[in-house]
């Protein structure tokens, strides 16, 4: 080996432990930046001449190191298992949030909930039964069943607000999903170029990553590396985002509700149902098509119930002009249920046509409470019905955010700055340079002695 190359050697020395100290530093600088994967600096030993030339002979030794570039440090396998954890536990949580606020909106246990109204109209039969000549008495009937019926309409107001909220909570998703999956076609693109001009991208890698997480927080997205450096998103199987091409989601079906059809996510392009379950995407379609619309529907049949038992029992009575009782409440739903415009004299305590006024009827409808399939029964399996759902919600999204925070710390495990492993790296490339410093030196000296000895 001559002395020039010697020199050659020891300055690729000095220049790969340069890059090796930059390299720490740039891990360690960027230890509490949230997405960043630490880097490894790729290096290997130079082969000396492989084919000698007619001119030249094959060197006894190397030429020393060549730097090949930077590695992102990851596990692709936790990162895939970390992705698909987050848009479960997204969607868990989005499905419990969902179950909690239909629950507030009941209110029960309470004493401006459902149970609380309907005890206090059936107390006010019972009042008119001991008094059925009253006209307070009669009144105060009256006045409980509209409060009733607009506790009814009420309830079903506020669970439809809450549809309509998550409705458009759903639009302004999709709209983001939309947003962030062209920004990662971006940075496919940016991506790509910069590694046929041969430049890093490691920065680039790892905003794109960020992207990415927030997608599987979004819509529960499935990521697939690709050969030239891109990521392929896929949604419920079809692709999402291929290279630099985005394939865009709408929202279709109804913007008012709940009961007035399906809410789903479409493809803009072909209008095709997009399959989605997972991530906060996944957990408002259940909200919307299935949470809230089958409260709505049991809360009607209550409604229902309430006016088929009071009309029947009204029926069976007369009123204070001795007629017939009518109907007491219109409307077969909640949102639908209100009085029927009767007077006071037209409530029908007695159960026999006058002269006698002996309150039976209000009797009997004030033990409709107590009738074993009536609408207290009724609302009271709907009442712990939704109480165990929201249970059973909760403990999911426990569950899955556990799993996911598992699947997260094992991912970072791998792809976050360790302090110490960077330390222990930095020590070692400062060697390094010291050594290779030192080797060009006494190559220096070397050269020196040898032409003294020349002249």
């Amino acid at each position: 080996m001559s002395s020039a190359s010697s020199l050659g050697m020891g300055l690729g020395a000095l220049q790969a432990a340069q890059r090796g100290l930059e390299l720490a530093g740039q891990n360690i600088s960027n230890v509490n930046t949230p997405g960043y994967t630490r880097q490894r600096l790729d290096q290997a030993a130079q082969a000396s001449t492989a084919v000698p030339s007619m001119f030249g002979r094959t060197a006894a030794t190397g030429e020393g190191v060549t730097v090949l570039g930077t590695t992102r440090i990851q596990d692709q396998l936790l990162e895939v298992r970390a992705l698909q954890s987050r848009g479960a536990s997204a969607s868990a949580a989005q499905v419990s949030n969902g179950y909690s606020m239909v629950e507030s909106a009941f209110g029960e246990p309470g004493d401006t909930g459902l149970q609380a109204g309907l005890a206090e109209f059936w107390s006010s039969w019972g009042d008119l039964a001991t008094d059925p000549g009253s006209s307070a008495a009669r009144t105060s009937v009256l006045e409980q069943g509209g409060r009733l019926a607009a506790s009814f309409r009420d309830l079903a107001g506020r669970l439809s607000t809450q549809w309509g909220g998550t409705r458009e909570a759903l639009d302004a998703s999709v709209a983001g999903v939309n947003r962030l999956a062209q920004d990662v076609a971006d940075l496919n693109d940016a991506i790509r170029a910069a590694k046929v001009a041969g430049a890093g991208t490691s920065e680039l890698e790892d905003r794109r990553g960020q992207l990415v997480s927030q997608l599987g927080d979004a819509i529960g997205v499935v990521a697939q590396p690709m050969d030239d450096g891109t990521l392929t998103l896929s949604v419920g199987g079809s692709v999402l985002v291929a290279g630099s091409h985005v394939s865009t989601l709408a929202v279709s079906g109804p913007s008012t509700g709940p009961g007035t059809g399906p809410v789903s996510v479409v493809w803009s392009g072909s209008g095709t149902p997009a399959t989605v379950s997972g991530g906060e995407v996944g957990g408002m379609l259940t909200t919307l098509d299935t949470t809230i619309p089958t409260v709505m529907s049991r809360l009607d049949t209550v409604a229902a119930s309430v006016a088929s038992t009071v009309n029947a029992q009204q029926a069976a009575g007369y009123d204070a002009t001795g007629a017939p009782g009518g109907a007491f409440f219109t409307g077969t739903s909640a949102a639908s249920l209100q009085l029927a415009g009767l007077s006071a004299s037209g409530v029908a305590a007695s159960s026999a046509p006058p002269p006698a006024a002996d309150g039976g009827n209000a009797d009997t409808m004030a033990a409709s409470s107590e009738l074993a399939s009536g609408p207290d029964a009724t609302y009271r399996d709907l009442v712990v019905s939704l109480g165990v759902q929201v249970q059973g919600a909760t403990r999911r999204a426990d569950v899955q955010q556990a799993l996911a925070g598992q699947a997260e710390s094992a991912r970072l495990g791998v792809s976050s700055v360790s302090i110490d492993e960077e330390m222990v790296s930095l020590m070692g490339y400062q060697h390094a340079y010291e050594a290779a410093a030192r080797f060009i030196s006494v190559v220096d000296e070397t050269l020196n002695t040898l032409m003294g000895m020349a002249r």
